[in-house]
């Protein structure tokens, strides 16, 4: 059981340093992940975490559905289309390895928030 405690442990660790936790961040020290109130401060720690990075580590560019509606509206092959074009290529570019990189770490929040769900 204590194995169990010192991987989940690590895993809350890694996923503070993949959002970007302070160092000093609660999230980065050891845990009593035996006690109930304990594990609901670490996942409501976790969830803040994840937040912040979404708020912070966001593109800051174009919105990529909102240049494909408006290109959308062009006649196909006009400059207005090409220029829509080439900032929905730019927003893209921005915004798809912030994706994949949310999808991640979403995927593994769902986990760790079961695992110490079931530990309350």
């Amino acid at each position: 059981m204590s194995e169990d405690i010192s991987e989940l442990q690590v895993r809350v660790h890694e996923f503070a340093k993949a959002t970007d936790a302070p160092k000093e961040s609660f999230l980065m020290r050891r845990c009593a992940l035996d006690d109930s109130e304990q594990v609901q401060s670490v996942i409501d720690g976790l969830t803040l975490s994840l937040i912040s990075f979404c708020y912070h580590r966001h593109p800051r560019g174009e919105n990529v559905h909102e240049v494909m509606e408006m290109l959308d509206k062009e006649e196909s092959g006009s400059d207005a289309a090409q220029d829509l074009e080439r900032r929905a290529d730019d927003a893209a570019a921005l915004q798809i390895p912030f994706i994949v990189t949310l999808n991640r770490l979403v995927e593994e929040y769902h986990e760790l928030r079961k695992q110490l769900e079931a530990r309350m």
